[in-house]
């Protein structure tokens, strides 16, 4: 039988706990917010009820594809959440670095939805402000998704190294996500691309630091996006409080 005083003394005591339930109350909002959506647009749910109708569904139009963002999202805060179960559990340096690579890779994916308000535009019979709720909510949870994975990767890695080091890396990391959010809304790649297509990737990542028009492109794209994570960053880590060092 649960016990609600028990979960509402870990709600009210653990902030890992309290951030990971507001994150999963403010995903439901957003998959209300696509059903409300679709349910306006008279989509019938059985026509996405296999992955190969979802595929041919997730257009613009049905603004399905905000759902796969979402999920891919909520990908490198599950890793950071993980990441010291998994040192601890495996006790190997090498393990740990592969598990905060493969955070950095899709790093990006959680505020590269801010970048789907590109898609806003009148689409009737949905009113516009309507889809810029549906859009901004879905960004919203995407980035805090990003910045709470961060801050939990920075309180891993202030347990072992100095304060300097640590920020340095929190730095270099937003950097790198403000870059790869470029990659992945004007290159068009993705984090399965390290994997699948790893050369053609390179190639481009190297143009855009050889080729001046895509090298002015990438540094404005790139410095605006970096400049304002580290903005919301800082302000989140602001707003959230003391931070605990001791937390496992």
């Amino acid at each position: 039988m649960i016990n609600i005083q028990k979960i509402i003394n870990l709600f009210q005591q653990s902030r890992r706990f309290r951030l990971f339930v507001l994150l999963c109350l403010s995903t439901l909002f957003n998959f209300l917010l696509i059903g409300g959506r679709l349910h306006h647009l008279g989509v019938d749910l059985q026509d996405i009820a296999t992955t190969k109708n979802y595929g041919h569904l997730r257009g613009s139009t049905t603004f399905l594809f905000l759902i796969w963002n979402l999920f891919l999202a909520w990908i490198p805060y599950l890793i950071a959440l993980s990441l010291e179960g998994i040192h601890q559990w495996f006790g190997k340096n090498w393990i740990t670095g592969l598990t905060i690579l493969a955070w950095l890779f899709f790093f990006p994916n959680a505020p590269y939805i801010l970048t789907d308000l590109l898609h806003l535009r009148s689409r009737a019979p949905i009113p516009i402000w309507y889809d810029m709720m549906v859009i901004s909510s879905f960004a919203w949870t995407g980035l805090m998704l990003g910045l709470l994975s961060l801050y939990e990767i920075q309180l891993f890695l202030r347990r072992r190294f100095s304060v300097w080091l640590t920020w340095t890396i929190v730095g270099l990391c937003i950097a790198a996500c403000g870059y790869g959010v470029y990659l992945g809304r004007y290159l068009r790649w993705n984090t399965w691309d390290v994997l699948a297509n790893p050369l053609s990737l390179f190639k481009d990542i190297l143009q855009t630091f050889t080729n001046p028009v895509l090298s002015k492109g990438m540094l404005e794209i790139s410095g605006v996006l970096t400049v304002f994570l580290l903005l919301a960053y800082l302000m989140t880590i602001s707003l959230i409080g003391k931070e605990d060092k001791q937390q496992p």
